[in-house]
């Protein structure tokens, strides 16, 4: 198969985010990075259990390590999108087939980390419902592509989003 020009060359399988909401995204990936900014700070002062903050930074490195480098004209795409105001892109991008499992290793971490944010420990940086109904069809469009399956468009947004 030939490359995909711009594309890391490990990246072999195609997923397409058919109606990708832009905004959506760029509040998804900020309240991801303020997460991780927070566990952070719990694992360095020690004075919680730190277990959750370690397993959910090792997460985010192994993503920044592996994946967050294989599509920059994806990710360009997307910012210019958000840059001009569109509410929604259909973008292209290419992953490892070895990024469902990353997946599926860390939906169990991030599960977790909801509750934990949930319960009054971190409650603000518990996830809006939008955000998680996000995350649930991005990360399920790379499982189920990264398996063969045809696109689904991420579902009709709320106001405001």
């Amino acid at each position: 198969m030939d490359d995909p020009q711009g594309v890391d060359a490990a990246a072999d399988r195609r997923v397409l985010l058919v109606d990708l909401p832009v905004r959506l995204w760029d509040r998804a990936r900020q309240h991801s990075a303020a997460l991780v900014r927070e566990f952070a700070f719990i694992e360095a002062g020690g004075e919680h259990d730190t277990t959750l903050a370690r397993r959910l930074l090792e997460i985010a490195a192994t993503s920044d390590t592996r994946y967050a480098n294989l599509n920059p004209e994806a990710e360009a795409e997307v910012e210019a999108a958000l840059a001009r105001g569109d509410t929604t892109i259909t973008v292209e991008v290419w992953v490892p087939v070895e990024f469902k499992q990353h997946i599926l290793e860390a939906v169990p971490v991030l599960i977790e980390i909801e509750e934990y944010c949930r319960n009054g420990t971190l409650l603000s940086l518990a996830t809006p419902d939008d955000l998680r109904a996000f995350w649930t069809w991005y990360l399920g469009e790379f499982v189920r592509q990264i398996d063969g399956e045809t696109p689904i468009p991420a579902p009709p947004l709320s106001a405001g989003s």
